[in-house]
């Protein structure tokens, strides 16, 4: 049949033509992004006029919006650059070209399309910023980023107004400056900026408020407490709990002695100072050397008495029956607590009594030898027998007749009545020249005769209505034995080169503790040969001793408490403090921070982006917006120095990589696109036409009742 055959053969037709993918030519869409913020927008609208006026116009800012032709302006769009946004609004108007007018002062984003890009040069301009500081504590002194950024050369005159006064400069400007503007935050504060120049004018203002203030416990020093609030301190007087938490305290100032604290109480703030802590000592009347400090963390302390001439001290033991079990017990560690307290050249000496006498080991220097051999005789006492005081006292005088010091004591002990006569005891007492303490152990302790003994020779009377308490009196009498010199004057005051002393005049001191430095530490402040501060670093924290009773000395001095406020916000330094830095890199910032962290992230725009240790209390990361800085329960804003509308940029290279990069061509002003062709791609239709005369090709061969033969 002449009819199908020639079906067939248009059909094989159709099918070439669709293979040859064949388009038919329609007039097409070019649509123009016009940038309008603040860096592009005066030269842009400059060249609106020569724009052509048959195209579709999207002006764009940090927001997107169709104009009605190429010389309508929209000043409402915000002042930052968003090309995400310029792009989802070009390909919703199916273009069949899109041309990018910008000064290429953004962030290169690929196109989703083809894209040309005409280069128009930014304004003349100087943008001033000024960034606050993450994390500023309270007395510290803070820094706020001064941040000016010239995409095009240009002079300005800058003039910055707040608490550190005023500060005015002259500069030229070609790309980006930055640099601090410092004073010390004792409240909310206000910064001003305004940068003025032929561009025109930039202003800014950031307020700065206290993040957080150091927390300080004060044991027995009231002085001290009042300059460290003065300074904003947090400051507790109450007594010290133990455990000491890291979030409980950041600078424990130590104005007590040893006895006045609990037991376990010198090892709990060497675990603190080791851990991370500051610690102070003060030369109050009963801290410091007359403390004991200097026995009791003998390797923490960066002070050592100096010229001290040593005491004596001869202990009478009650072990009578009585005296078996805990009380016993109890007396032979208040011994051991004795030869710890003591220096070498202290001399300890133990007389025990019982029916009779017998001298455990005479005075003798607490050397490290001495010590050992100390400590290892009384562990070998055991109780038996009466209460013969008499014939042990008479022996603890004469003991101490040879030793060569001009302090010497006594320390009686017993839990019962004394069994021979008293008077002779209480006389030999008085005219022996020695001070003579006593300690009645329990309800049944002879407690009148002990009292009187103590104030015939001037000496202390304790009572212990437990065994337990044993060990601190033994220390706490101890330390009045073994205690240091102190002078009284006036005593001129020298300050080394440290940062902590700088800019400070400092008054002569009414009383000071003949002390030396201990070779790790690092002097202050001296008086002569004798130092007066001391600090150093143990294990991860800070610790210092001041050899002055501060309620006598620099009392009216106006740089008392700055300089003690210092002092102890550096001490507290290796656990409070926490610093921020960011550097600008690429399209983002490098943060930088240094501190003590736990697990530091920072959350970012919805995501978390881990801080990742790089050496010791130093994390870094890098982000590209502004967020917050997480760990444990701390959360810091982090207003960062991002990239700003002006910063500098090569924008004409920014441009020509976003059009070769996307197929499209970095263009002049002659080469702007009148119009555009657009083509209707034909395969669909020649392939549906195709199938259709296939299809009645089929049915007239149906009709017809017979089909071809196929040869």
């Amino acid at each position: 049949m002449p009819g199908v055959f020639l079906l067939r053969g248009l059909v094989l037709l159709l099918l070439l033509l669709a293979f040859l993918d064949l388009r038919w030519p329609l007039p097409g869409r070019v649509v123009y992004l016009l940038d309008f913020s603040p860096s592009a927008r005066e030269s842009v609208f400059a060249l609106a006029a020569r724009l052509p006026p048959h195209a579709f116009y999207l002006a764009f800012a940090e927001r997107a919006a169709l104009l009605p032709g190429p010389t309508a302006r929209r000043l409402d769009l915000g002042e930052r650059t968003d090309l995400r946004a310029a792009f989802r609004e070009a390909a919703r108007l199916r273009p069949s070209r899109v041309v990018l007018v910008s000064d290429g002062l953004l962030e290169p984003v690929p196109p989703p399309f083809p894209l040309d890009a005409l280069y128009v040069p930014p304004k003349p301009h100087v943008d001033l910023r000024l960034v606050p500081p993450p994390y500023p504590l309270f007395g510290e002194t803070v820094g706020v980023g001064v941040v000016l950024e010239a995409p095009v050369p240009a002079e300005a005159r800058l003039r910055v107004e707040g608490p550190g006064g005023i500060l005015e400069r002259s500069l030229r400007l070609s790309g980006r400056r930055a640099f601090p503007y410092t004073f010390p935050l004792t409240e909310e504060a206000e910064v001003r900026a305004v940068a003025e120049g032929p561009w025109g004018r930039s202003e800014a203002r950031v307020r700065v408020a206290p993040a957080d203030r150091a927390k300080a416990w004060v044991l027995g020093d009231p002085a001290l407490a009042r300059y460290l609030e003065a300074q904003g301190f947090q400051v507790e007087e109450g007594p010290l709990r133990f455990p000491l938490a890291a979030d409980q305290v950041d600078l424990v100032a130590v104005g007590v002695g040893v006895p006045d604290l609990p037991e376990g109480a010198p090892e709990a703030l060497r675990d603190f100072l080791r851990q991370g802590g500051g610690l102070l000592f003060t030369a109050t009347p009963r801290g410091l050397f007359f403390g004991g400090w200097d026995r009791a963390l003998p390797e923490e302390l960066p002070l050592k008495p100096l010229g001290r001439k040593g005491a004596a001290l001869v202990l009478v033991l009650d072990v009578s029956g009585s005296m078996a079990g805990e009380k016993l017990n109890m007396a032979v560690t208040g011994a051991l607590e004795l030869v710890r307290s003591a220096a070498p050249e202290d001399y300890l000496g133990v007389v025990l009594f019982g029916s009779g006498s017998r001298v455990l080991f005479p005075p003798r220097p607490m050397t490290a030898q001495g010590r050992k051999e100390a400590e290892s005789l009384l562990l070998s006492v055991r109780a038996g027998g009466g209460t013969v005081l008499g014939q042990a006292f008479r022996e603890a005088l004469r003991l101490l007749q040879g030793v060569p010091v001009e302090r010497k004591a006594v320390l009686v002990l017993t839990d019962g009545l004394i069994s021979d006569p008293k008077e002779p005891i209480l006389s030999l007492a008085a005219a022996s020249g020695v001070e003579v303490s006593a300690l009645a152990l329990g309800p049944d302790a002879d407690a009148p005769f002990l009292e009187e003994l103590a104030q015939r020779s001037g000496g202390r009377f304790y009572r212990a209505a437990f065994p337990k308490d044993l060990p601190r009196l033994f220390l706490r009498e101890g330390q009045k034995v073994f205690r240091g010199e102190r002078l009284e004057g006036r005593f001129p005051v020298e300050a080394a080169s440290h940062p902590l002393a700088q800019g400070f005049a400092f008054p002569p001191l009414a009383v000071l503790l003949p002390a030396r430095a201990e070779p790790w530490a690092e002097v202050v402040l001296h008086s002569g040969g004798r130092a007066v501060l001391a600090l150093g670093e143990r294990g991860e924290g800070r610790v210092a001793a001041l050899a002055t009773d501060l309620s006598r000395s620099w009392q009216g001095w106006e740089g008392a408490a700055p300089f003690l406020g210092g002092l102890a916000r550096y001490l507290a330094g290796s656990r409070q403090a926490l610093a921020l830095h960011a550097y600008p890199e690429g399209p983002g910032v490098r943060l930088v921070v240094l501190g003590r962290l736990e697990a530091p992230v920072a959350r970012v725009g919805g995501r978390e982006v881990p801080l990742v240790p790089t050496a010791f209390l130093r994390y870094e990361a890098f982000l590209e917006g502004e967020g917050v800085l997480l760990d444990g329960k701390r959360r810091i804003p982090l207003r960062l120095p991002l990239p700003g509308e002006w910063t500098p940029r090569d924008g004409e290279a920014v441009l020509r990589a976003l059009s070769e990069g996307s197929g499209g061509r970095f263009l002049s002003l002659g080469d702007l696109p009148q119009a555009a062709s657009a083509f209707l791609p034909l395969r669909p239709y020649l392939l549906g036409l195709a199938l259709a005369l296939f299809l009645l090709e089929r049915l007239l061969e149906a009709r017809s009742g017979r089909f071809p033969q196929v040869p």
